[in-house]
């Protein structure tokens, strides 16, 4: 290889995306949730460790989380947070009415939601491989394809080089961002009495956890350290690398 070719050599990163929420929820907030890594297969092998050492073999997921499995979460939570295997966590938080256009499919509006966050969390020096939870289109059409489009359009040098569909529920990964959506959805949709309330709920605990362990006062917006939480008021709006279109 030259000289000149390895100057544009570029990173390969993995983005994992899910989401938390649902459309038109009265008061409620969607969140999309995402971890991104350069090194899938360890961070990965990370996650069954967890699941062999505490026998929990089942989907994960924050809405599951109950006394008899805290632990298996909490150690989960430690290692979205400390792993040497994750470069980026975070998610881009709608309003559950507000966020949707009534015009748009609500496929269609997941896939600007999904196409926003990744072009705002890639650097230019990336090349990025995108894994999304499957959701209903119509035949003919998918979700991976628009966001992929959507997103080299949009970034120099069409960096995302693929992006696929995958059941969550037999991937690791996409539950370790639904992890991450349902944990900065339950803080911002509970009141300082609601939590106040709830201090000893097993989901307030791991949630707390969390962002005890990322190092955060809450889950606002923030962008520090690995951490890039943002809310979307308008459709021009990026989490966090602006610069990055």
């Amino acid at each position: 290889m030259n000289e000149n070719n390895a100057s544009k050599k570029r990173r390969v990163a993995s983005i994992f995306i899910d989401e938390s929420g649902a459309k038109n929820t009265a008061g409620g907030l969607f969140v999309v949730g995402f971890i991104k890594t350069y090194q899938p297969s360890l961070l990965w092998r990370s996650v069954r460790d967890i699941r062999q050492r505490h026998r929990e073999y089942g989907v994960i997921k924050f809405a599951s989380i109950n006394g008899k499995n805290i632990r298996f979460y909490f150690d989960l939570v430690e290692e979205l947070a400390n792993s040497p295997h994750i470069a980026r966590v975070g998610g881009s938080v709608y309003d559950a009415r507000d966020g949707f256009d009534a015009g748009v499919e609500t496929w269609e509006e997941q896939a600007r939601m999904a196409r926003r966050l990744i072009v705002g969390n890639t650097s230019r020096d990336e090349e990025i491989i995108c894994f999304l939870d499957l959701v209903q289109t119509p035949r003919g059409t998918t979700v991976a394809e628009r966001v992929k489009g959507q997103a080299n359009a949009r970034l120099e040098g069409a960096p995302l080089i693929e992006a696929y569909d995958v059941e969550s529920t037999s991937h690791d990964l996409v539950q370790l961002a639904d992890l991450v959506a349902g944990a900065i959805n339950y803080e911002r949709t509970r009141s300082e009495e609601q939590r106040s309330e709830t201090n000893r709920n097993p989901k307030y605990r791991v949630m707390s956890r969390l962002r005890r362990a990322l190092e955060l006062d809450s889950f606002g917006d923030v962008r520090e350290g690995k951490v890039n939480i943002l809310t979307m008021l308008g459709s021009d709006m990026l989490p966090g690398l602006e610069d990055a279109v």
